[in-house]
């Protein structure tokens, strides 16, 4: 008999039983749609991490105010300060560049403020951005020179400006490659200037130095494409707290940490050095990172809860239908013999019975891979698309494993009971 002899006998004997092979299809599927389920989520929890891992806000230490350490709920990481209302906590330039100086260099010690001025140099569009400033709007953001460099900013032409710069209050700026040609067209930027207007009615001629490459493909929808941002010293921010009387202070600093820096160690280098500067009582440490693992821990318990319970059914559900798969080798024991007296052999007769466990377990492994899409959308919607998903292809992976590790169970002592029926015996079976 040959192999596909073979096929349609198992698949004519699983037809004639139809409402058992159905029966055993949805049993086999919603044990595997349940545990391919679980499975997914610890897979989508393990490439998630791996992926927040490589974001720029996990890895960013704040230094602020204990009392202001409430009001980032989102900050990844923060090094907090005194535990007082007055006077506020402040950090003056040349503590913030001293405590720069003091970390690794795998750390990058910056603050930053904000500002928007209008220039003519762009036209004044009728139709206001969501932040309801006008169309000429230029938003500057006043770091120093290590924001850029934790960043990973490409320079294109120029040069970033220089902590001397800073400290001198020169009103430089470095342009997104858009924000270039927006300016300027097809001209050199390098050296031209950009007059911005503050709110008291007065401008402000920045000059250019640099304008950073292209994006990549890795920069796309990322600070670096934004057509409105340019970058400056912070100290050359009109807005800024005491820019006027030539005065700077901080109440926030961050420090950036490189990919593959420890974290913990970092936090408690980052402290270390505070107190050095700051005074042995004025830092503590909040770290978000920790209360995510947390949250990731308990889906992780339920999701393992769910998979063991699903587990044991789909144990006992094997269980059930190794009994009903031998419950039709003895049904079938005068058909076996006969099909030995005419020559069939044993290991055909074993691969007959193993071609239909097969076939139910498979046919129970597509259905637990299409159920496992829909306990996957009622997953993430009750903890979020970040905790549910997962590749199709590992999905129909898992499924396609599980079928036959599932077929294998319930199906090789059934089929080594029907090979070793003895013909002379069974055909003997009324």
């Amino acid at each position: 008999m040959s192999f596909a002899e073979q096929l349609k006998w198992s698949l004519r004997h699983t037809k004639r039983q139809m409402l058992e092979s159905i029966l055993v299809i949805l049993a086999i599927g919603l044990g595997i749609g349940v545990i391919i389920t679980v499975m997914a989520v610890f897979l989508s929890l393990a490439e998630d991490y791996r992926e927040i891992g490589k974001g720029d806000w996990l890895r960013t230490l704040e230094v602020v105010r204990k009392a202001d350490s409430g009001v980032w709920q989102w900050a990844p990481i923060t090094v907090v300060g005194p535990d007082t209302e007055e006077p506020p906590w402040e950090a003056t330039l040349e503590d913030v560049l001293l405590f720069a100086e003091q970390l690794p260099s795998t750390m990058y010690t910056y603050v930053q403020e904000y500002w928007v001025g209008q220039t003519n140099l762009l036209p004044v569009e009728e139709d206001e951005d969501e932040f309801y400033f006008p169309g000429n709007s230029v938003y500057v953001a006043g770091v120093l020179p290590a924001y850029l460099d934790f960043k990973g900013a490409r320079m294109g032409r120029g040069s970033l400006f220089t902590v001397d710069d800073v400290r001198k209050g020169s009103p430089v700026l470095v342009l997104t490659d858009i924000l270039a040609r927006d300016l300027f067209g097809n001209a050199d930027p390098i050296g031209q200037a950009v007059p911005l207007g503050t709110q008291e009615g007065g401008t402000i001629e920045f000059t250019v130095i640099g304008v950073l490459a292209p994006p990549s493909e890795e920069e796309k929808d990322t600070l670096f494409e934004d057509s409105r941002i340019a970058w400056a010293p912070v100290t050359a921010i009109p807005s800024l707290t005491g820019a006027s009387q030539g005065t700077f202070a901080f109440n926030n600093i961050s420090v950036g940490i490189d990919q593959g820096v420890n974290l913990a160690s970092a936090v408690e280098i980052v402290r270390s050095q505070a107190e050095l500067i700051w005074g042995e009582d004025t830092v503590g440490v909040r770290n978000p990172l920790d209360a995510w693992r947390e949250s990731m821990r308990h889906i992780q318990r339920f999701a393992a809860l769910i998979g063991l319970l699903a587990s044991v059914g789909l144990v006992i559900a094997v269980i059930n239908i190794l009994n009903l798969m031998m419950a039709r080798v003895i049904k079938r024991t005068k058909s076996i013999g006969l099909s030995m007296a005419l020559g069939s052999s044993r290991r055909m007769v074993f691969r007959q019975f193993m071609m239909e466990a097969v076939f139910l377990g498979m046919a129970g492994a597509v259905v637990g891979i299409v159920l496992s899409f829909g306990f996957a959308e009622l997953f993430e919607r009750g903890y979020g698309y970040l905790y549910g998903t997962a590749k199709a292809s590992a999905r129909m992976a898992l499924g396609i494993a599980m079928g036959f590790v599932v077929s294998f169970l319930f199906g090789v002592y059934p089929a080594y009971l029907g090979s070793r029926v003895n013909p002379v015996d069974a055909l003997r079976v009324e």
